[in-house]
């Protein structure tokens, strides 16, 4: 009996261990959250059930895979790239005294205010991620939510 409770013991401790996920890694992740956001904005053929991604679960869905992006590095510095030169167009003198604090509001205006296509949400999330982590403040929240989710989840 003491044999059987000890090999149910060292299975779980193998099994579960402390990553629910397994070895995941934010380069992993990223290329996860981004395969999920290209297969939910297709549309579905005739015929086809299948899950297609609303509006505003495509913007949360490019907030998490923008930011993501910003932390996994390698390929995946083009998000912040992106980021970095909508954000020019603002900050560079054109609009006056613009900080990114006035792009993140921009870009907040647009993702609760326009309703666009699953596609054009998930884009305009990206943008928003990058740019909404280079402003501080209040708009680093979601940066932080999603960084403390998936160290919580033990996926990086």
């Amino acid at each position: 009996m003491i044999e059987h409770i000890q090999s149910v013991q060292l299975a779980a401790e193998f099994s579960v261990g402390d990553r629910v996920a397994g070895t995941v890694g934010m380069g992993g992740l990223a290329t996860a959250l981004t395969v999920v956001m290209v297969a939910g904005i297709k549309e579905p053929k005739k015929g086809k059930i299948r899950k297609k991604l609303e509006p505003n679960q495509a913007a949360v869905l490019g907030v998490a895979a923008g930011t993501c992006y910003m932390t996994a590095g390698s390929i995946w510095t083009v998000g912040g790239a992106l980021s970095d030169g909508f954000a020019q167009i603002f900050t560079n003198g054109g609009f006056g005294t613009a900080g990114m604090g006035a792009v993140s509001l921009i870009l907040g205006a647009v993702l609760y205010f326009r309703e666009m296509r699953p596609g054009a949400m998930a884009f305009t999330g990206v943008l928003a991620a990058g740019v909404w982590a280079q402003a501080g403040g209040i708009w680093g929240l979601p940066q932080a939510l999603v960084l403390t989710g998936v160290h919580a989840a033990g996926m990086a």
